[in-house]
């Protein structure tokens, strides 16, 4: 049984095997458990092939969120939820284009949304909005 230091160095030294071994064997659970809708894959399923199954579970629920009858800002804090994910963001925002006595601006209409917040945090209340005029 190799001892934790030994293991260490020699990926160190190895990393192209490092690589092809982590790319083959990396678990589909812990892959899966880092996203809100598991997918079922093989074991055998290389990281690039299991995230690339992810990215396209996530979008397949954004396009259906975005069907949905209802609140559009409610679909669309979801969306940036997910987009959040995709991109490890650590926040995102939307601002709305509008134009208030002929005047272009820019406003806020979701704001701070992290993969993890509520939708009611994040909405902006028309006195706390902040403008950017055009």
């Amino acid at each position: 049984m190799a001892d934790k230091g030994s293991v260490e160095k020699y990926l160190e030294n190895n990393p192209q095997f490092a690589k092809e071994y982590f790319d083959k064997k990396l678990r589909a659970e812990a892959l899966s458990a880092a996203f809100s809708a598991p997918v079922d894959i093989k074991d055998t399923a290389s990281f690039k092939d299991v995230n690339s199954l992810q990215e396209s579970a996530i979008i397949f629920e954004l396009v259906q969120e975005l069907q949905k009858p209802g609140s559009m800002e409610q679909s669309l804090h979801k969306v940036l939820q997910r987009v959040a994910l995709i991109l490890q963001a650590d926040r995102v925002g939307y601002y709305l284009c509008r134009a208030r006595n002929g005047i272009p601006e820019l406003a806020t209409c979701l704001f701070d949304v992290t993969p993890t917040s509520k939708f009611e945090a994040n909405m902006v209340h028309p006195q706390g909005e902040i403008v950017f005029p055009s």
